[in-house]
């Protein structure tokens, strides 16, 4: 059975990048922020510092200190693999469970939390019963 997929992209990042280049422009846009100056400064780094990091190499040897990859990270909602290079934006990663159960409606949430309690109750007798 092959599960669905879903990009990193972020709304609203300006189109496609050739290569998956650009990545923390992307996602800072994406969240919100519309320039390197208003993010920097949301960051409590100088610009010229965060402008650095947006146009270092997209590797793991980007140079960002992992305090400021963290915060970044935070801040942008991502995973700290996308702000240093390890993980590419552009590359599909599973849908989690979390993912599908979020795009439920209210009811249906309520019904799939109903039949996790059955069936972490049918797994706990089970258990039980084999001793």
């Amino acid at each position: 059975m092959s599960s669905p997929t879903t990009t990193h992209t972020p709304e609203g990042g300006g189109g496609p990048v050739a290569g998956g280049r650009r990545t923390l422009q992307r996602l800072r846009r994406g969240a919100g922020y519309p320039s390197a100056k208003v993010f920097a400064a949301e960051l409590g780094i100088p610009e010229t510092t965060y402008a650095r990091y947006e146009r270092a190499p997209e590797t793991p040897q980007c140079g960002i200190p992992m305090a400021n990859a963290w915060a970044i990270a935070d801040k942008l909602g991502c995973s700290i693999d996308l702000v240093v290079g390890r993980e590419d934006i552009d590359r599909p990663r599973p849908v989690t469970l979390d993912d599908r159960a979020r795009a439920l409606t209210r009811e249906s949430r309520r019904m799939l939390d109903d039949y996790l309690d059955y069936l972490e109750h049918r797994d706990a007798e089970d258990s039980r019963a084999r001793r």
